[in-house]
């Protein structure tokens, strides 16, 4: 029985219906015209949806709901009498209906009902016409619903293809690696936004009925599509017109034991080696504040290396052994805009001669004998994008020298065994304990090369020249040993603090981070005393250490005021006069006491020597 209140499942037949607007104006257009009479189509919400042309001027847009109600029960209406049913009751036309008959039947099937379709007769021979070909008129009306509901399945069928494909392109471009779909030809179905980005294809660019050929190497396509062979992660870059460097994969797509397709899945080489990056153990994040030390000479070389890290120049860091060259690397790499791009490091005089080629540019498959299937990327590669740090950089063989060279000045690499250039875009720092300018005067480090790595120079000084943070450090280090050996010492005696404030540290501060670790392991007492420090400081006389220490003090107070009142009034004669008769001494002796304090000291141009806080090394030009 239906009730007043439509179902919701017919107000959804009724946006059916009206979504196919177009054909069910046809329909009428078309029973209008081979039975000469006014036809209307009304939805399940008593709307109108199409007409003839007459319709709405004789009839207007009044809809019968009740009738059309009854009609639903019934299915199938024939008004012989219009103005005087029982349904024409308080209507404006009751008893004076200028219509003459009145054919209604239901757009039914499968017993879904989308609407009604509404035949009006206005004169006596139409009547006559609907009356005695009913039968056939009503066949012929079942025949226009079964075209109206074939063409709303049709439009149901597009919808659910549309929801489904706007799901599949939604799932695919939600994916991080490239996809792309192609047909047994290797025409493009189908790709992703990562795709086109991977392979720099624009927005404009239609990508979907292009062959895959125009994008990848035709190799992998017949591999996939002919062969039938699933792909896993092969290699493909190019430089030109793009650069491009990705890993490949493909899945054949199989029916009935035939290819009809592949899907091919990109992976961006620089989003995985980032990602790699990330997750390492190796990677640790190293900033300016973790590298201790307070001292004037070394304040400076922070301040002057902070500030140079920002732009992409390339830097030599120059130092003692221990001195903490790779911390400031680090440290630089994150301070500069590429601190989200990887940071690798590699020590040129630990790899073997043989090896450090294929360490650093990568080889190919097949490169020479127990070369890894499938080739490996060099550490350049591996920093693309981000930092290589060259440790140790006063080792490398002059041949690798040469080839080092090609990548700065191209920035491109060639793989062992390789015949193509692989794009690379890093930034170089470099490191060594090692006296550069003597190599080169001696023929083992290229003059080229070393302007090449010299751009920003930054020298650390040694732990010895800085006395007043070896209590900072060894402080910390104290505190990181008690943590990692779940110890709980609580200070160092003033011995152990003289002898390792008067101690020359070779090792400079690595030494000092081992004596630490040694005294904690050996010591048993709550305080850390000289029998638990290594034998080489331990064994020093406290007394000699103390007075050491006294001596050392006053200079570094001497040397103090004399570097404040430098920089004060500046490296020149002048400013060394003004700096004197500030301090109170002649200038002779003002010369004087910057040999004694540090006889290391540069010379100026006038052959004097400058003082002890040196305005930063000029840029050597290319």
């Amino acid at each position: 029985m239906i009730k007043n209140a439509i179902p919701y499942d017919m107000k959804e037949n009724a946006k059916a219906l009206r979504a196919i607007q177009n054909t069910t104006q046809h329909v009428v257009s078309a029973i209008s015209s081979a039975m000469g009479v006014d036809v209307a189509i009304i939805d399940t919400d008593f709307r109108i949806v199409a007409t003839s042309k007459t319709f709405l001027e004789t009839r207007g847009t009044d809809v019968n709901s009740d009738f059309i109600r009854h009609v639903y029960r019934i299915g199938t209406a024939v008004i012989t009498n219009p103005g005087d049913h029982e349904f024409c009751r308080g209507c404006s036309y009751e008893g004076n209906c200028p219509e003459t008959a009145e054919v209604i039947k239901v757009i039914e099937q499968d017993g879904t009902r989308y609407g009604v379709l509404l035949m009006v007769a206005y004169t006596r021979a139409q009547k006559e016409k609907i009356l005695n070909q009913t039968s056939e008129l009503l066949a012929f009306i079942g025949s226009m619903a079964s075209l109206i509901f074939g063409e709303i399945q049709l439009q149901k069928s597009l919808k659910k293809e549309s929801i489904v494909k706007q799901q599949l392109e939604t799932t695919i471009n939600s994916v991080d690696h490239g996809i792309i779909a192609i047909d047994k030809s290797g025409c493009i179905t189908q790709i992703n936004r990562q795709a086109k980005l991977i392979l720099h294809i624009s927005g404009k660019e239609l990508a979907n009925a292009r062959h895959l050929r125009h994008y990848l190497p035709y190799q992998l396509i017949r591999q996939a599509l002919q062969q039938g062979l699933k792909l896993e992660q092969c290699e493909f870059h190019t430089r030109h017109p793009d650069r491009i460097h990705c890993l490949v994969s493909a899945t054949p797509v199989m029916v009935s034991r035939s290819v009809v397709g592949a899907v091919f899945r990109l992976q961006d080489f620089r989003e995985i080696r980032s990602t790699v990056y990330k997750l390492s153990a190796k990677h640790k994040e190293t900033s300016f504040d973790d590298i201790l030390g307070e001292s004037t000479v070394f304040r400076e070389v922070k301040i002057r290396a902070a500030s140079i890290s920002r732009n992409d120049s390339t830097i030599l860091i120059q130092g003692e052994s221990g001195t903490g060259k790779e911390l400031f690397a680090r440290a630089i790499h994150n301070q500069s805009p590429r601190n989200h791009q990887p940071f690798i490091g590699i020590n040129c005089g630990a790899i073997p001669e043989t090896l450090l080629e294929s360490e650093l540019f990568g080889y190919d498959d097949g490169a020479f004998s127990g070369a890894r299937k499938g080739g490996k990327p060099g550490k350049f590669e591996l920093a693309d994008g981000g930092t290589l740090f060259l440790d140790e950089v006063g080792d490398m063989p002059l041949h690798m020298q040469v080839k080092l060279l090609r990548v700065l000045q191209e920035a491109v690499v060639e793989r062992v065994g390789g015949i193509s250039t692989i794009p690379v875009d890093v930034r170089i720092l470099s490191a060594t304990n090692i006296d550069l300018e003597t190599l080169v005067r001696k023929g083992r480090f290229r003059q080229d090369l070393y302007y090449r790595l010299n751009v920003m120079p930054i020298t650390i000084p040694p732990l010895r020249k800085r006395p007043q943070d070896i209590p900072i450090l060894a402080k910390r280090f104290l505190a990181k040993y008690n943590q990692k050996m779940q110890r709980h010492f609580t200070a160092f005696s003033g011995e152990v603090l003289d002898l390792l404030s008067t101690y020359h540290w070779p090792g400079n501060v690595r030494e000092l981070q081992n004596a630490i670790e040694h005294a904690v392991n050996i010591e048993t007492a709550p305080l850390i005393k000289p029998g638990s420090l290594p034998a080489a400081i331990s064994k020093r006389s406290p007394t000699k250490a103390r007075a050491r220490s006294l001596t050392q003090k006053v200079r570094d107070y001497e040397r103090s005021l004399i570097n404040d009142a430098i920089e004060s009034f500046g490296h020149s004669v002048e400013g060394k006069k003004r700096a004197a008769a500030k301090l109170g001494i002649s200038l002779p002796t003002l010369y004087r006491k910057l040999k004694e304090l540090d006889p290391e000291i540069p010379r100026t141009t006038t052959g004097q020597k400058i003082g002890l806080a040196q305005s930063p090394p000029p840029v050597v030009k290319q």
